[in-house]
This record gives C-alpha cells, structure tokens and sequence, in this order.
C-alpha cells in the first residue's frame, strides 16, 4: 500500500490528501499527512501531521502510549470531511519525540519520531543521504575519521552490503525536496575493519596534495602535535570562531578599575567568560592550582553585569567550608571593595536578609551584592526519621491457627501501596526480538534496614518517591492531644473569657517540646531549600567554587542543580575537572547544562548509558558457572550479568559538551617566570627482613581467606579490606588492628599479634623521611607530610604522633600535627602560616584537610608519605605550595615500600593521571592511551594486579632516568646536611623582582638605589607580606599589594604602572602646582615634584 502512494509524485491536497487516522473505538481523528516511514513490521518511525490543536493532542497522546489503531491512505474529500479509502494499519510501539512546526502554508503541524530513530537511523531531509551518513559514522559510539570525498563510496558500498537498509518513505514533495530514511546495521566493533578495507581496496582514497613523506618523520604523538597544533588550531578557529580572541580583541576596560588589576591572561578569560553568559546560561573555569580562579569567575560575574550596563547585582557564592573566610574577607574584596559581602553561616542568617528586603519593597541592588554560603551550610538539613509504622494487614477471615499466613507484614509506600523492598540481584534475560530485558529480585525491608537513611533505602522501588521526612520536636504527642488544647482556646474565645485564654495560650507558649534529641538539630531547614522555595530568581548570578566536590549524586550535588535552577547565571570553578572517567562529569553537566544532555537523548537516571557511550564498561556474562563471551547466541537463558565502570574518556566529551561551556587556564600563562617545581620520582625503601615476614604473614591470612570465601558475597568485601591494610601495615606494624571479617568481631582473618616490633627502632621508611627531613631543614626549608591514616575511624590506625616522634628526632626539627578539630576550616591557612612563623618547620597533617583552597606558600617541601586512592585528593595538594607568590624552588616527594602495595600504587597513580591530564589540556601519546581506557581505577587496577602477579611498568629507575637534572640532584643529596649559602638580601629582592611577570613595568626597581631603600623598608617591617628571616626574604603577601607599599615608600618619582592602561595611579599621583592656591601645611612641596592626592 505504501509503495504504491510513494510511486506517486505528489497528492491533491484539496481533493484527495494523503492522510493519517486514529480510531479510539468512541471517535475517529484524521491528520494530514506530509511525511511517513515504517519498518517492515509497518511500526512507525517518522512522520509529520498536519490539523489542528485538539486532534493533533489527540494523536500525540495516542501515539506516545502506543497504539495498533493508525491508518494510512488517501483521503477522498466529501461535502463536511474526508473519508480514507484504501487504507493500511500502522503500529506505534516504543518511545516518541516530538516537535510542534508549520507548513509551507502556516498551517500547524507536528514531526513525531521514535528515539530509536536517533540511535539507529540515519535521517537526510532535504539533503544527500551519504552525507547523513558520514556524519553517523563519525559520532559516537563509531568515531570514524572519515574524509568529506569518502561519503558516497561508503553510501553505496553500505547499500550495497546491506549494511543500510533503507525504510519504505513518503513524503509531500510540495513540502519536501527530498527525504529518505535508513537503518545502520553496521556494528560497532566491525566498523573500523570495514573503513580499513575500504581504503586498502582503493574505494577511499587519501587526497594526492603530498608525496607522505613527512609521516615518516614523525616518530609519536607528542611531536606530531608540536608539529602541527597551529594547523589545527587555525582550521577549528575557522570552523567554530571564539567569541572573544585575545590575539585580536581587548580585554574589557572594565576590569582596569579594579581595586587589584587582574594579570593579562586573567583579563582575557573573565572576558571571554563574560561573552559566553550573554549567550549562554553558565560557564566552567578550569584553572591549575594558583592559576586565581577565584579572581577570574569574580570578574567574569561582574563583567557580565557591566556589558549589560546593571551596576547593582545579588551573587550567591557557593563553596567549601574552609574558603568561605578567605572569599568573603580577601577574593571579592580585592577586586571589588566597596562591594556588600554577606557571610551566611546558618540558614535564619539567609532568612533574616530575605524578610529585610522584602519589609522594605523589594529594592533593586545598587551595588555587587555577594552572599558567601558553605557546601555544609547549603545542604545541611533537619535529621530524617521513617514515618511509615509496620503493618499487619488481614486479607482474610480465617481459623486462629492459619490466621498467620492471611496477612501481609511489612512497610508500605503511602503514594503508591506498594511493598518497600530492595533490589538484591538482577539477571539479563535475552528474548525472543535480541532484546535484553533486566530481571531483578528483591527483598522486603525489616525493621533494622530503616534504623537510617542510605541511598539504598530512601525511596520506594516501585514508584520512586521519597519515603522519609524531617523529624522536627512537637509540644504535644499526638493531634488528638493537640485537639484538646484547641477545644479548650476556642470554648475561651467564644465565652470571650479572656483570662482563661491568656492562660491557655501562656501554658501553651511555655510547654516544653517532647523528644530532644542531642546531635543534629531537628527544626532546621536546608539553605538551599529556602532558596529553591522562597526566592526564586532573587540571585542574579551563581558562583560555585571547587565543582569537582559535587560531582556525585550528593545532597551537596543536589544542592547544587537547585541554585544553578533558581539563578539567572552560573559560573563554575574547578582544578580538576576529571579524575580518569567519563562519569566524573555527568552530573555536573545535567546540574549546569541540561539542555544539552537532554539534547544528546541523556536522561538524569541514564548513567550507565553515559558511561557506554564517553567511557569504558567492562561486562562480564556468567552463565553456569562459567564466563562466556559469546551473549548474542544463547538465545533465552538466563544469566548474570555483572557490570563495572573502569576509566577512560572519549574525546567527544570535550568537543560536545565542553568545548564551548568550559576554559582552560594553566598556571604558566598567568605566572610566566614561575619557581622550579621538582617533582621527585617516587623513592621506595627497602624493607628490614623483620618487616617482610610480616607483611607476607598478612598476604597470606588474607589471601587463605579469599580463597575459601569464593563464590560468596564475602570475596569482594576481603579484596578491598587486603588492598588497604597491604598500604597501611607496613607503616604501622606495632598498632594496626587486627581485621575481622563480622561486625562482632569473631571471625578472624588476620591478627598483627604474632609481630611486634621495638617502639624506638626507627624503620627503614622512616630512616629514609629523616634524611629527607635533615636536608630540607638544613637549608631552612618548612616541609608538609601528607598521611592518609589519622585515626579518624579506627584509633589504632593513627601514625601521627608515631611520626611526630620520628621527626623530632632529626636535629633542628619543630613538628607540628594539623588535626581536624585543631582549627575550624577557614582558618587553617591563617593556622600554618602562624606555626611557620612561631619556627615550626615540620607539619603533619591528612591531605584531605588541605587539598582546597589552601595556600602552602610557607611550606615549599612536600612528602606524600602515604597515597590516597582518590586522585582529585592527589591532585589538588600536590601542587599547594607550587602558586603565585612563591620565591623558592617547589620539592615534591612521594615515599613507599618497595615489594608492596605502595609501589604498586604509585605506578597506577602515575599512569591514572594521563587520562585526567589527557583531559585537561597536557595530552601525550601516552596521556591518550589512558583517556581510552588503558588502565582502570585504582582500587580495582590492584586487585587485578595482585591476581594476575603482574609486575606493573615503571619502576623507580626508569624514572629517575627520564627526571630533570634538578631532581637528580635533589635526589642525590638527600642525607646530606647543606649549609646553606645565603645570598644577600638586595641579591634575593632582585631575583624577586625579576620572576614578575613580563606584563608588570617593573625595571627601574632593579636599580641599585630602589633596591637600597626597598631592602631598608622591608628590614624595618614597613611593607606587608615581606620580611626577613634568618637572612632569607620572604614573601606571602598579594604582589599588586607589596609593589604599591614599596613605591609609596620610595621617594623616587617613578611609578609602578602596567602595560596595560590603568589609570589608579594617574588619578592617585598628581604634580604640584605653586600658583595655585593651597591650604597652610607643615611641609611644602617644591614646585615640579610630584605628591600622593589620596583623597582628589
């Protein structure tokens, strides 16, 4: 029937349309039709319908819950409507899209398609269908580089293989020029075979403009993108314009006001920044450590406000606890000081400020108004209890000895009535279509599964709502008691006894609540629950610091798609943007850009698919016992299927979702003459043969016990507790806790009793950090230990005050220990560089606690000794004493034993980067393999080593070999006590002024007589953020801020300006004048000289 309405060349739209009817047994509905394609099942996949408002909803509706009651014919016109004669049935089955369009006439219509069209299909309207083609080929999950000439042999060769099948297609050639619609079948794991032989057999020829000769020369990646990155980046320049090009454009004038001018690199990404929010709603900042996100998402929001001419703006700045001091009193103060900052530590702070401004009408701001609010104060909320009572429900009336069986027990969901249950297990059954269709069990929740919230347990398994609530203290126990209350107050009122109301009402007022509880508060709202409530679209914009914390489908997370919701613009800011996988970014990019996941066909809950289609799934089928492979030939069997995310990226996430939402800023660009940052590679100690009989006494009881616990679900619980105690025990042989498989503590697995060792006998690990420790301190260098074990779960498990013990021991050491409850978060900074200053030169602390927001400027040295398995935690303080300001050389170094878990850490830890750094702009041959997924995840990547008994590559020597000479030398001289020679103070000033950056006009401060007087000025204490101590000049404060002090102080007439146009200065510096008349003053100024007008 079909074919024969597609042999005709077009339809009399008057007389005899082609049409689409709806039977719902009660009426008939009848659409015109300008477009249709059905598979060879006659299922619809596309078509376009024509009538008006109701019966078009009335087809929407019909279609998208699927319907066997479509006909497709000619319409034949009578006197009030049109009768269809012949007439073919069309099935809808399965998920539809839909978009509201017009005719060429403007009538209104809609284009209705399947989500498997999207998937499977290729769609060419109006245009050649090879094209359409090439494009399919070229996006995920094929990614085939295929040129532009290749399209049509490829076309056709996939016709021609029936590799392209294409649907039976109609289409209204007075609204269409063409349209044809086909089915790829070609698989993803043949399609690069089938383009290799393509161009083997000469069907796809390469361009003949070279001779090939230069693909010779090239030996790896690396130099093929030195070689032609300029190439490249010219044709994507072409392809995609930027909206702003520093090399062309200005950065905007506007930030030359600021209080602290912002470095030229700086300028130019606030201001790019600044143009992608007037066409966008948000922005990522991805800068490296010290690159001053911070400085640049402040200028990015005010510059925004300043193209669109709106001087008063309200900004909620989202952050960690321990930044909110040091951006409410420091970052928007330097930049904007006359800007309203409010520090919101509770909600009722918030609330005050909202119920102000709303009592006074509602004012516009008139100025940046800023309100600083912690990740913990957004989401913290009342404590939740289980509302829902145990039911005993009869279904039946039956004898007292069988009554038992006739009543369903147990907790049910008050939206839906369902039972609440978890899921246990899930097996993938194969049907008869090639489908797999996921079959889960599950188990009835009892009592100790709601004792408190977990993500497995707070919303119902069948209809997803929420089936916990706050648990807020009440003055009466019940509403029947409440009721008492109330009949006794309105009685009062209607007698219009007014003593026994006031009674009443006082006795009420003074009654105290029922069920205090200590702990978390009860009545108590969520920040960022009265902001999703109460004021919707009061901020203008959303700042969100350090984004990466919120990757993950948190209460902080959730927070965060809320503001991002109620805020007109967000600005998000983060070092580390990626941590070797693909899932990394997907709830950040739903939380600030949905439109484009939803665009890419994504949904919220589609995780797993997200990970197919950017990262790596590894899938493992069992079936009898045994692992096969082979799953599309098993027909209808059941089987387990266990899946696993492991780490890769594919490059289509940059270029379609982060390219135009996300800047990458580099500390080299904005700090051009930074200090050497050595990077030590990884020492690893030899253990004493005492040490080696235990840890193989461990290996052993863990792995007896892996071995009789397989096939139970005990295996992978003794896995993960053998990895970690194989890092940590080596470390803390005398104290570490035995390990038990039970909660009660009675089965056991390993027990630390059968060795001990001499509490004062310094181990091999520890001999190595005093060596490291004496050369550090010998040179006046303040060093920061990193540990991972602080006793913060197990208290046996605490090797701080052990290393406390083992640094103090080396001479000239003052050891310090950073706890989590030694210093509130926000003034930890303010806590370390005191202890620097008060002569500690050996802190201990976790790297957790300074992993954000931290500068370790005071602390150039840095020992990891012990490795986190979180590499945003590695990541983001490794680098915290390597940032602007910093006058010595940076020293990194990274401690372990050799023949255990610790190397082998080190080497995943290092190999894990690539992909990240792939990511994030440094991409080597090498970082590229990791981003596809040559390595897995840290945790994981261990246990398959220590299965297989593979020796991981990249031993220390191998490293050392390709590490600067510098780390070399550093290497070399660890032990050795260096007598520091200290070069003179004007020497260090000058070699402080020459690591300013190349955009500072900074010269005449190298002259012998600026040097002079500044070294004078700084030994007196006159000039903030430097001084000198024990003959070495050190400096931490603000740059802009210490160059200001020391000109103002000079009585030289130059000035500090920039080469940039900043007119501070100008307006700050004027000459004197004698003919005008002044007031009487102490010193007159001579005529020509130039004073200071602080206050013109």
């Amino acid at each position: 029937m079909l074919q024969e309405i597609i042999k005709q060349d077009t339809f009399d739209q008057e007389q005899t349309p082609a049409m689409l009817q709806l039977e719902t047994g009660t009426a008939s509905h009848s659409a015109f039709c300008f477009a249709m394609a059905v598979n060879h099942n006659n299922q619809m996949q596309f078509a376009v319908l024509g009538a008006n408002d109701s019966t078009l909803k009335s087809f929407r509706a019909a279609i998208s819950m699927g319907t066997r009651r479509l006909y497709f014919g000619e319409g034949q016109k009578e006197e009030l409507h049109y009768v269809l004669g012949k007439k073919m049935n069309v099935i809808s089955t399965g998920q539809f899209e839909f978009i509201n369009t017009q005719t060429v006439n403007r009538k209104k219509a809609i284009i209705t398609f399947s989500k498997e069209l999207e998937e499977k299909y290729i769609v060419a309207i109006d245009e050649a269908p090879e094209m359409q083609v090439r494009d399919f080929l070229m996006a995920p999950p094929y990614g085939l580089p295929i040129l532009e000439e290749w399209a049509k042999p490829i076309y056709e060769e996939m016709l021609t293989r029936k590799l392209l099948q294409p649907l039976d297609v109609y289409f209204d050639k007075n609204e269409f020029t063409s349209l044809s619609i086909a089915q790829v079948v070609l698989k993803e794991e043949d399609c690069k075979e089938f383009l290799s032989e393509m161009i083997r057999t000469g069907k796809c020829k390469f361009p003949q403009d070279g001779t090939g000769e230069k693909i010779n020369e090239i030996n790896d990646l690396n130099e093929y993108l030195l070689e032609y990155s300029p190439v490249m980046l010219d044709k994507v320049t072409k392809l995609d314009e930027p909206l702003h090009q520093p090399m062309k454009e200005q950065a905007l004038s506007h930030f030359d006001t600021y209080q602290r001018p912002l470095f030229p690199v700086q300028a130019h990404v606030a201001t790019g920044a600044a143009k992608a929010l007037q066409v966008q709603k948000g922005i990522i900042i991805q800068g490296e450590m010290s690159s001053g996100k911070s400085a640049i998402m402040t200028a990015t929001v005010d510059g925004y406000f300043h193209l669109t001419g709106k001087k008063g703006y309200r900004t909620c700045v989202f952050v960690p606890p321990t930044l909110t001091e040091k951006w409410a009193k420091e970052e928007i103060r330097h930049l904007i000081p006359d800007a309203d900052v409010h520090l919101i530590k509770r909600t009722e702070d918030l609330i005050r400020i909202h119920q102000s401004w709303i009592q006074a009408g509602r004012p516009k701001p008139e100025k940046p108004t800023f309100f600083v609010i912690s990740f913990t104060t957004m989401r913290g909320d009342s404590i939740k209890q289980m509302p829902l009572p145990y039911k005993q429900i009869a279904l039946s009336k039956k004898s007292k000895e069988d009554v038992q069986r006739y009543y369903k027990n147990g907790y049910y969901c008050p939206d839906c009535g369902a039972k609440l249950r978890k899921k246990t297990s899930s097996i993938m059954v194969q049907q008869a279509n090639g489908d797999q269709k996921e079959v889960c069990q599950y188990k009835d929740f009892t009592g100790s599964d709601l004792d408190s919230k977990t993500n497995k347990n707070s919303v119902c398994a069948d209809c997803n709502s929420n089936i916990w609530s706050p648990k807020v203290k009440t003055k009466y126990a019940s509403f029947k008691d409440w009721t008492k209350y109330e009949n006794k107050l309105v009685q009062a009122i209607k007698e219009g006894n007014k003593p026994l109301q006031k009674q009443l009402e006082l006795e009420n007022r003074v009654k105290p609540y029922e069920a205090k509880q200590s702990g978390r508060a009860y009545r108590k709202v969520a920040t960022v629950e009265y902001i999703r409530r109460k004021m919707k679209h009061f901020f203008d914009a959303l700042i969100c610091d350090e984004v990466h914390e919120l990757k993950s489908e948190t209460a902080q997370g959730t927070a965060l798609g809320s503001l991002a919701k109620v805020c007109k613009k967000v600005v998000a800011g983060t070092g580390t943007l990626f941590g070797g996988r693909a899932s990394d970014v997907f709830y950040t990019l739903w939380r600030l850009f949905p439109q484009k996941m939803v665009k890419r066909g994504f949904e919220y809950s589609s995780l797993m698919e997200w990970n197919e289609t950017y990262g790596n799934i590894e899938r493992t089928y069992y079936h009898d016992g045994e692992v096969v492979s082979n799953v599309a030939s098993r027909g209808a069997q059941g089987m387990l299927d266990k899946t696993k995310v492991v780490p890769g990226i594919s490059p289509y996430v940059f270029t379609q979702f982060l390219m135009d939402t996300t800047i990458n800023v580099r500390l080299k660009d904005v700090w051009p003459n930074p200090v050497e940052l050595i990077n030590v590679p990884t020492i690893l100690v030899e253990m004493s043969e005492e040490q080696k009989k235990a840890y193989e006494h461990m290996k052993g009881s863990f792995e007896k016990a892996i071995e009789g616990a397989k096939g139970t679900p005990d295996v992978g619980k003794l896995w993960l507790s053998y990895i970690r105690t194989g890092n940590s025990y080596p470390d803390n042989m005398n104290h570490y806790p035995n390990y038990h498989l039970d909660n009660a503590e009675k089965e056991l697995v390993w027990s630390n009793e059968e060795f001990r060792f001499d509490e004062d006998c310094i181990q091999p690990k520890e001999k190595k950090l005093q060596e490291i420790l004496q050369t550090e301190i010998s040179e006046g260098r303040p060093t920061i230990i990193y540990v991972s074990d602080t006793g913060s779960t197990v208290k046996e498990r605490d090797i701080q005050p052990r290393l406390q013990k083992v640094a103090e021991q080396v001479p000239g050491a003052k050891v310090s220990i950073l706890r989590t409850n030694t210093v509130a978060p926000p003034k930890r900074s303010a806590w370390l560089k005191e202890q620097v200053s008060s002569g500690v030169n050996v802190i201990i602390c976790s790297q957790e606690l300074v992993k954000v927001g931290l500068d370790l400027l005071a602390t150039p040295t840095i020992i990891f000794y012990q490795l986190s398995f979180s590499l945003f935690t590695l990541n983001q303080a490794a680098r915290r004493h390597w940032r602007i300001g910093q006058t010595k050389q940076c020293r990194t170094f990274y401690l372990g034993y050799k023949e255990t878990f610790q190397a082998q850490m080190a080497q995943l830890i290092a190999q894990k980067n690539k992909a990240a750094e792939a990511m994030n702009g440094d991409a080597t041959s090498d970082g590229l393999n990791a981003m596809l997924g040559d390595t897995g995840d840290l945790q994981t990547l261990l246990i398959q080593n220590i299965k297989s008994g593979n020796q991981l590559k990249g031993s220390t020597e191998e490293w050392t070999k390709a590490a600067s000479d510098e780390s070399k030398r550093v290497l070399a001289n660890i032990g050795n006590v260096i007598t520091p020679v200290f070069e003179s103070i004007e020497i260090q000033f000058t070699n402080w002024v020459e690591k300013l950056p190349e955009t500072m006009d900074v010269a005449f401060m190298k002259e012998a007589q600026f040097v002079q007087s500044a070294v004078e000025c700084i030994k007196k204490e006159q000039v903030p953020g430097v001084r000198v101590k024990q003959n070495v000049l050190e400096v931490d404060g603000e740059i802009e801020d210490i160059i200001r002090a020391l000109t103002t102080l000079n009585t030289d007439k130059r000035m500090l300006v920039q080469k940039q146009d900043i007119t501070f200065w100008d307006s700050v510096i004027v000459e004197v004048d004698s003919s005008k008349k002044k007031e009487k003053r102490k010193n007159k100024v001579i005529d020509g000289q130039y004073e200071f007008d602080l206050f013109g």
